[in-house]
């Protein structure tokens, strides 16, 4: 394996702000305990691949193992804390192996080895669903009481007491043995729409070449559409979109045929189990009430003034008089600093976290060292950024695409967030409550963002880098809670075309995202013109897969613009209540329960308000500073 080593050293100046008002200054050691490592190291995880498949070798014997325990969970709770005992064992093994797997195959998603490996351990789940699909039932057929007088008397089943308490949620949608194992073998032929989806477009479309005006050249696929679609010059943008969504309209059909597989498959699996439909399904396994979902879409349905203030900003700034849709991209002042190598990345956000105290900042550290994070991009890499954290033995690791920016280091910091959350519930928790859900999962990370924007705000050298950074962080309003719930809400008018009988094609997909990027953008208020080839944008989209995820990416910002206020006034128990009652509680109770005891109630709309008031406030300093 190649490594690149990096050194840095100096000191970083912290100045933690809220609006205009410092809250204190410090200094931290800048990177200097040791040498940064830019590609992962796989050995903890397994020694070689034959050590793989020696492991995923054994999977069959730990399945049989469970065998022993079928028909026989009323015999008492050493029998239940036994079969528990068996079935989280073959979990965490098999969460092991896939994560091995598809790192491996993220890091050149072309090569057909690996992702064969996926592949075979995506049967592999399949088949022990089927085997195991005995167990709930099972579980379900004893009286609550029965389960309540186990737990009594065996205080070691109290790790699976969440298990048990999920279980019963579900008890209305959970099948018969037979049923919950055909069930199970239906996973083999579920999640192909996102895989195909995903060789398209990063591996076999080929994407067009165009040539800049400053006569370099732009290979448009997804990585290269990120960057044209930034650039300053107004032609170069436009030529950049017409290549990108040239080219997803030849493909539209064969990606929204990708997408209807997909949504079937969730229409399937609502349907079986007797949900009232696809988004009661999907949120009910992660205990959200679809209530939040329906009050953020109608809370930022509401705010939609404050996104069109943003908007006539932008053109403001941007000095265009007719705004359009392929100008939301580019920085409003320029960059934020012509350059942010990994090494000046690192040393801004472990300075960024330090109020979140000496040893998370150290814990962060060590990641940099130790071969958890893969920086740069490569060709056949996955595109995007994510932390797998499901190897529960073994620490996160995080994969990046570095740009050498400040976005860059702004994503670094937000997967940063990710990984620390992974690292602290995996350690503080046994593995059958470690792992939280979707509802909490971007909370933190998106806290660790508002940090990164403080601390750099604090620090900007100029009114020009001052402004730079303000309107970046309204990008990332603009971006995290508009957007992600415009998409949200795409996600529920496409799920309900199956759950009304109509088919998603490439035109039905076309007019509903059509209808929702011109409302958003204020098409009808003359605020920015949207034109027709943008209704292909959702073809690019990998989240539409993820069964409604995107809507997590909202609500986590608007509850993080609570959480790191808390967390740099010490408020309401500042960080140390962030720390215990968010960090370290992994899924140990439900998500919503978990936020209103660390500190913020998703289920009011009082976070809501105070996200958009917010939003607006950053504004407020923006025109204060250019009537200066």
């Amino acid at each position: 394996m190649t490594r690149w080593k990096v050194k840095s050293a100096g000191l970083t100046k912290v100045l933690v702000v809220l609006g205009s008002t410092v809250f204190y200054i410090m200094s931290t050691p800048a990177v200097a305990a040791g040498s940064l490592v830019t590609d992962w190291d796989l050995t903890p995880l397994y020694s070689s691949l034959e050590a793989w498949e020696a492991a995923k070798a054994g999977i069959p014997a730990m399945v049989e193992k469970l065998d022993r325990y079928e028909g026989k969970l009323d015999e008492g709770p050493t029998v239940l804390k036994g079969m528990f005992g068996s079935y989280f064992s073959l979990n965490k093994e098999a969460y092991r192996l896939f994560v091995y797997a598809n790192l491996v195959s993220d890091l050149d998603i072309r090569e057909p080895g690996p992702l064969g490996r996926k592949e075979e351990l995506g049967l592999m789940f399949s088949e022990i669903s089927a085997k195991t699909a005995w167990i709930d039932p099972e579980i379900l057929s004893l009286p609550s009481e029965t389960i309540h007088r186990y737990l009594q008397e065996e205080p070691s089943l109290a790790p699976y007491k969440r298990y048990l308490e999920r279980l019963e949620k579900q008890r209305p949608h959970i099948l018969d043995t037979e049923g919950e194992e055909i069930l199970g073998l239906a996973g083999m032929i579920q999640g192909d729409g996102n895989t195909i989806g995903s060789i398209l477009r990063n591996a076999e479309i080929s994407w067009d070449t165009i040539t800049m005006s400053d006569g370099k050249e732009l290979r448009v696929d997804v990585l290269g559409y990120s960057r044209g679609r930034a650039v300053s010059n107004r032609g170069d943008r436009v030529k950049t979109y017409d290549a990108f969504y040239g080219k997803l309209a030849q493909f539209q059909q064969s990606l929204a045929t990708t997408l209807a597989n997909t949504v079937k498959a969730h229409y399937f699996n609502s349907k079986i189990r007797s949900y009232q439909d696809t988004l009661e399904a999907s949120l009910s396994g992660s205990e959200v009430d679809p209530a939040i979902f329906n009050m953020l879409i109608s809370e930022v349905n509401n705010s939609l003034p404050v996104l069109h203030r943003y908007l006539k900003l932008r053109a403001r700034m941007l000095e265009i008089s007719d705004l359009q849709y392929s100008d939301l991209y580019p920085p409003l002042v320029g960059k934020v600093a012509s350059e942010y190598p990994w090494d000046k990345s690192v040393e801004t956000v472990l300075a960024a976290f330090s109020p979140m105290g000496d040893e998370y900042v150290e814990h962060l550290r060590k990641a940099c060292e130790r071969g958890w994070i893969d920086v740069y991009p490569a060709e056949g890499k996955r595109s995007g950024a994510y932390v797998a954290g499901s190897a529960y033995d073994v620490h996160p690791y995080m994969l990046l695409n570095h740009q050498d920016d400040y976005e860059s280091a702004s994503t670094f910091a937000h997967e940063a967030g990710h990984l620390m959350h992974s690292a602290l519930s995996n350690k503080a928790l046994p593995f059958a409550t470690a792992f939280y859900a979707t509802f909490v999962a971007e909370v933190a990370s998106t806290t660790q963002q508002w940090l990164f924007f403080r601390h750099t705000l604090a620090n900007a050298q100029s009114k020009e880098e001052k402004l730079a950074i303000l309107g970046n962080f309204l990008e990332s309003f603009r971006t995290t809670v508009f957007r992600q719930t415009m998409f949200a809400e795409f996600e529920r008018s496409m799920h309900q075309l199956v759950e009304q009988g109509k088919p998603i094609t490439s035109l039905s997909l076309n007019a509903i995202y059509l209808d929702l990027i011109r409302r958003y953008h204020g098409q009808s208020e003359g605020i920015c013109n949207v034109d027709e080839k943008f209704q292909v944008e959702w073809a690019y989209i990998p989240h539409f897969h993820m069964n409604y995820y995107v809507y997590s990416y909202a609500t986590s910002f608007i509850a993080a613009a609570a959480f790191h206020e808390q967390i740099l006034t010490g408020e309401n128990g500042g960080v140390d209540r962030y720390v215990e009652k968010l960090l370290k509680v992994g899924g140990s109770a439900p998500p919503a329960e978990i936020l209103k005891n660390a500190g913020v109630d998703m289920t009011t709309v009082a976070p809501f308000r105070a996200a958009m008031i917010a939003m607006d406030g950053i504004m407020d300093e923006i025109e204060e500073i250019l009537e200066n």
